[in-house]
């Protein structure tokens, strides 16, 4: 016992230490492209051509983590910005379950390596550790055009998630960094955790039209399916439905992020 009080007071110390000189962040960022953006989503309406699939959009080259943030990284960060410890954020910026695996303010649960993806972190807590290093979580494009990378890529990302989705989540996530970096080297973004986005809330499948009365049982039904681009893009459906599930204040266990700046 008093073995494990030393190591976690070694550990609290150490992130303090890193915290103060700045260091708690990884610098690991790479540079993503500029290029086309496919949306996963159709227009609202059909364009002059008629074609209601919406035409690819420009994205700027812009900086990605290449890895999701891990434990030791958002340790240092509320070791320096108290607010944000588990026994003092407010309740408005997170929900009961914030944190709820660590054993305590600056002490990591059993089990949870520091090199494991921070998880159990509110929007508000990854916006506020992003800015911190004057970054922001990506956008949704951003996310999802990092993740598919170049046309080779996009087999394996849906193979990938395809053997995710058809496991039950582990009991804690493994290590960041064990997934193959994609063409344009990041790596982690399908097979090890869910990421918040910036504007998370600002997509969600509507209800058919047919269904004047918007109930929520028409958003189960082919409506959701007749609005996107790709209707066999089964894995994208999944990421839209979780993001459109959360609230800013919400936290899981298999929900952790990554930050995006300019190039």
């Amino acid at each position: 016992m008093r073995g494990g009080r030393i190591l976690s007071a070694l550990v609290a110390l150490a992130a303090s230490a890193l915290a103060v000189s700045g260091a708690y962040a990884s610098e690991a960022m790479a540079t993503i492209p500029a290029g086309l953006y496919h949306p996963f989503q159709r227009v609202k309406a059909p364009t002059a051509s008629g074609d209601p699939v919406a035409p690819p959009q420009p994205i700027a080259s812009f900086r990605l983590d290449v890895e999701p943030v891990t434990n030791g990284e958002f340790l240092a960060f509320v070791a320096a910005h108290p607010e944000w410890r588990r026994s003092k954020v407010k309740r408005v910026f997170a929900d009961e379950r914030y944190l709820r695996r660590w054993s305590g303010d600056l002490e990591l649960g059993q089990g949870d390596p520091l090199d494991a993806p921070a998880t159990n972190v509110s929007w508000f807590a990854a916006e506020a550790y992003c800015k911190a290093r004057g970054l922001k979580l990506p956008t949704t494009e951003q996310w999802e055009y990092a993740l598919a990378g170049t046309a080779p890529d996009r087999e394996a990302v849906r193979t990938r998630s395809f053997a995710w989705m058809a496991q039950p989540n582990d009991a804690r996530p493994a290590p960041v960094g064990q997934g193959l970096a994609n063409s344009f080297g990041v790596r982690d973004m399908v097979g090890l955790v869910w990421e918040w986005t910036y504007d998370f809330d600002a997509y969600a499948t509507t209800a058919e039209s047919r269904d004047p009365n918007g109930k929520d049982s028409a958003a189960f039904c082919g409506g959701a399916a007749a609005g996107v681009a790709d209707p066999s893009d089964y894995p994208a459906f999944m990421r839209y439905a979780m993001r459109a599930s959360l609230k800013a204040d919400y936290t899981t266990d298999n929900l952790g992020f990554r930050c995006a700046g300019g190039a």
